[in-house]
């Protein structure tokens, strides 16, 4: 068995002159591999703006910009007044609503999938109005017809099935 006195010891550093040669490790680094460096994105440069901080935890403004109008976006309202009825082919929906006819039908949108239905009227009245529903059953095809004050939409049926509800969880 070794004695304790036998075991080595750390060494100190002997080379104290490199460590003053080098500032410190990320400068050797950048200095060595320059734009490869790994640290490269600590080295100080002359074209970043630099921010001084004054000490105060508190929210400050950095800059003001002026905000475009085109990114306002308008107001929507849903639909909640509206009339269905069911027939044997088709189901329809009675939106009533002032002066529709008059407003531009490609502001009008209505997607429509197998089991729902939404419409956006875009732009009336400064608005647009949303009616968004999760139907009874299934829908083959949609269409739209315009009246003076109303809005009226047929849902043609996937089957022949009565609807007890114009909503699925109604």
């Amino acid at each position: 068995m070794a004695s304790p006195s036998s075991e080595q010891q750390p060494q100190p550093q002997q080379n104290s002159s490199s460590a003053a040669e080098h500032a410190s490790a990320l400068h050797d680094n950048i200095k060595s591999k320059g734009q490869n460096s790994y640290y490269y994105a600590h080295k100080k440069r002359e074209d970043v703006e630099i921010h001084e901080w004054d000490g105060k935890a508190a929210p400050r403004l950095l800059k003001t910009q002026a905000v475009s109008s085109g990114d306002a976006r308008e107001p929507s309202e849903g639909i909640t007044n509206y009339a269905w009825s069911d027939g044997k082919k088709r189901v329809s929906v009675y939106i009533t609503l002032p002066d529709i006819g008059a407003h531009p039908e490609e502001h009008t949108v209505v997607d429509w999938s197998g089991s729902s239905l939404s419409l956006q009227i875009k732009h009336y009245q400064g608005k647009t109005r949303v009616l968004s529903l999760a139907l009874y059953d299934a829908i083959s095809d949609v269409a739209t017809k315009r009246k003076e004050n109303q809005l009226v939409l047929q849902l043609t049926k996937a089957s022949e099935v009565r609807w007890h509800a114009l909503k699925k969880d109604a």
